[in-house]
């Protein structure tokens, strides 16, 4: 990969391409960052790049001549004519889609406007796309075009240490990503969820795709109207099934079990292949009624609804519902009455009520 930067401040480069993963990269010959300083394409003495705009207002606007002999330098000696990008908070903002795409070229220029813009012309003359990193505005365009050589520098092979690290990523498969503990497990009385120390990789699979939902729900639920998200999701969840399930990798139909939805009284709801809940944040009456037609229940009664309560008070402090057969001991109701109040049992019946997943021990 081949990025050609056309800048008036090349200096702002000099830590970001000498530091972590990138100075790495660039030592190993993975990617090449060509600096393109615009000042040395002018023919005046103090270098000027930019002048009044036509037409008044406030600001400069870069020249197009000195932009132009700039480009010019780079395509006279690159056949294929290169993709060329001008970073600005005028073009269609930049996600990870797209940078999927970008980093599928072999070489990309990046122009970074200053000042109030750049002349229209130079755009028109080259049809120069436009891209922006987000509704806000920058002295530059170095910071985004920064931003750009990382996204697309991290999915070239080998870039990364590890390219399974790529998988669950933010944004890689239409989600936020859950959230990630390590040691210690315990640190000012805060604790990691049991389910993370269980083992258990199906389990933990659910559980991550569940706080990816309640997490993506809470801060961008605009991503979960994409039409494409489940096929997005469920390309992720195969490549992680492969990397769990000894590099092979699951028939896309059996990935979405693990990902289905089911709607009553206009409410959706994400399930798993059994039906068992897997964002707990959407367990509401509705849902709870909706178990009880299942069951077969006439009624919810006092003790259905303490029974679901101590589970999700124990699930929330552990991470893991209780095994089927501690269940008498976190309830204190006894085994054979809890079957009474769920035809299903206190697995299938009582957790799947209480919107927990399936808990150990549950045929």
């Amino acid at each position: 990969m081949i990025f050609d930067v056309l800048t008036i401040f090349p200096g702002l480069f000099s830590s970001f391409l000498a530091e972590s993963l990138l100075a790495k990269a660039l030592a190993k010959g993975l990617l090449t960052v060509n600096l393109i300083d615009i000042r040395d394409f002018t023919n005046d003495t103090h270098r000027t790049v930019d002048d009044r705009p036509y037409g008044g207002g406030p600001g400069m606007v870069m020249k197009p001549e000195p932009l132009t002999l700039a480009l010019e330098s780079i395509l006279k000696s690159s056949e294929p004519r290169p993709k060329t990008i001008c970073l600005s908070p005028s073009g269609p903002t930049l996600n990870q889609k797209m940078v999927r795409q970008l980093a599928s070229l072999p070489r990309i220029i990046l122009i970074c406007g200053r000042y109030e813009g750049i002349d229209q012309r130079f755009l028109d003359l080259f049809a120069i796309e436009e891209l922006s990193i987000g509704d806000y505005v920058l002295n530059g365009g170095e910071v985004p075009a920064m931003a750009l050589i990382e996204s697309i520098s991290r999915l070239i092979p080998g870039f990364l240490g590890k390219d399974e690290s790529l998988i669950e990523e933010s944004h890689s498969h239409g989600l936020l990503e859950h959230p990630h503990y390590t040691r210690p497990p315990e640190f000012r009385g805060l604790t990691v969820p049991q389910i993370l120390l269980s083992g258990h990789h199906a389990q933990v699979a659910a559980y991550r795709l569940a706080e990816a939902m309640a997490k993506t729900r809470a801060i961008r639920p605009d991503l979960l109207a994409r039409p494409e998200l489940e096929e997005e999701t469920v390309a992720a969840l195969g490549r992680e099934g492969a990397a769990l399930a000894n590099k092979t990798t699951p028939q896309k139909e059996d990935l979405r079990l693990v990902m289905k939805t089911v709607e009553f009284k206009g409410a959706i709801y994400s399930v798993d292949d059994e039906g068992f809940l897997l964002d707990s944040s959407l367990w509401d009456p509705n849902w709870v009624e909706m178990i009880r037609i299942q069951e077969d229940i006439d009624e919810i009664t006092d003790d259905h609804q303490e029974i679901m309560r101590l589970l999700r008070e124990y699930c929330q402090e552990k991470g893991l519902p209780p095994r089927v057969r501690d269940m008498t001991v976190v309830t204190g109701f006894k085994l054979k009455y809890i079957y009474e109040l769920f035809p299903s049992g206190p697995g299938k019946g009582a957790c799947k009520m209480a919107g927990l997943p399936k808990p150990e021990g549950c045929a």
